[in-house]
């Protein structure tokens, strides 16, 4: 698991996604959840896709 950081569009908190190998071998691919929820203020976020 490798985390990353986002910032949230309403309220501007920093929120940390854990990301998971796209494969058992791969250190450098993660796949990202396509939604997270801001832990502050509750904001439905996207991941960016790149």
């Amino acid at each position: 698991m490798e985390d990353f950081e986002f910032e949230c569009w309403r309220c501007l908190e920093t929120n940390v996604i854990q990301g998971r190998p796209k494969g058992f071998w791969s250190t450098t691919h993660y796949e990202l959840p396509g939604e997270f929820e801001c832990w502050a203020c509750g904001a439905l976020n996207t991941t960016p896709d790149d």
